[in-house]
């Protein structure tokens, strides 16, 4: 890549950097469930993160809150002046969340990054977030003859979605093999967020998510799909689980007398982190689990 290309590609890395949240060293607490009182015996110190990419990027407002519950303390928020701070050694972990895999534009965005971010900090850290799919992996709804509408999600059949998620992530996970091999080290890791989603809506095809009848409740209600509340909040939880390397928080104990909606609620929270932590800490690429 010569300097003029190198030059496009940090301006469109800097173009894209929107918000800060986590991070911090491995430690050795895969296999482990959320801990009751929502906090770890030696919680990890919070570091300087900036969040790359569009609204399909994990929202730094859930991640932060996650890291308080967990008593973690110094998270701070670098999204401006990224190429300065990176130049000055100040970011330690940058996450990378779109709705599109396997974009050149992407990879030479990641590899700038990489460069430009372990040059100035041997901590560095890249992490992208393997997403769940555009229209389940489909091209459209070829018996309505036009684009997936929301609804369609709750007729996808898990083993296929599984598929297709597992194919688009082996795409990713050779690239950053490649990445790593270049930098001769792992500084690259992969937060496999579209499996979670599956494992999700697998429990409420199986009516075994409390309050949730339909697969489409995970998203928003239009068409691509962006996440809702409940998919945010898995998100989230993946994302905290694979950069602090430990299991989140419990959710804030219920209150007395809580009706059954709060106690719904409650439930899904428990259940959603215990997905991120369970599809986090086996996955290779996620940095917990051993690798070969």
């Amino acid at each position: 890549m010569n300097l003029k290309q190198k030059s496009s590609v940090i301006a469109l890395l800097l173009a894209t950097l929107v918000s800060a949240v986590i991070s911090a060293e491995p430690a050795a607490t895969a296999g482990k469930t959320p801990n009751p009182d929502g906090k770890v015996a030696q919680p990890p110190a919070g570091v300087r993160i900036s969040i790359q990419g569009n609204s399909w990027s994990v929202r730094n407002d859930f991640v932060a809150a996650l890291a308080k519950e967990a008593g973690i303390q110094g998270q701070i928020d670098f999204s401006k002046e990224a190429k300065q701070r990176l130049e000055k050694g100040e970011i330690d972990v940058v996450t990378f969340g779109m709705h599109w895999w396997g974009s050149e534009e992407r990879n030479r965005i990641a590899a700038v990054t990489t460069e430009l971010g372990l040059k100035h900090n041997p901590n560095f850290r890249f992490y992208y977030q393997a997403a769940w799919l555009v229209g389940d992996g489909k091209a459209g709804n070829p018996s309505a003859g036009k684009w997936m509408e929301n609804k369609d999600y709750d007729n996808t059949k898990i083993d296929e979605l599984q598929a297709a998620t597992d194919e688009a992530r082996k795409s990713l996970e050779g690239f950053v093999d490649g990445l790593n091999k270049t930098h001769g080290k792992r500084i690259v890791f992969i937060v496999p967020v579209g499996d979670a989603i599956v494992k999700l809506r697998a429990l409420i095809v199986a009516g075994k998510f409390p309050g949730v009848k339909r697969q489409s409740e995970v998203f928003g209600g239009d068409a691509m799909p962006h996440l809702g509340g409940l998919g945010i909040s898995l998100q989230a939880d993946c994302h905290f689980s694979a950069i602090y390397r430990i299991p989140p928080p419990a959710p804030a104990p219920l209150p007395e007398g809580a009706d059954q909606a709060k106690k719904d609620a409650y439930a899904q929270q428990e259940i959603l982190r215990q997905i991120a932590w369970e599809t986090v800490s086996k996955y290779p690429y996620a940095g917990i689990a051993n690798t070969k």
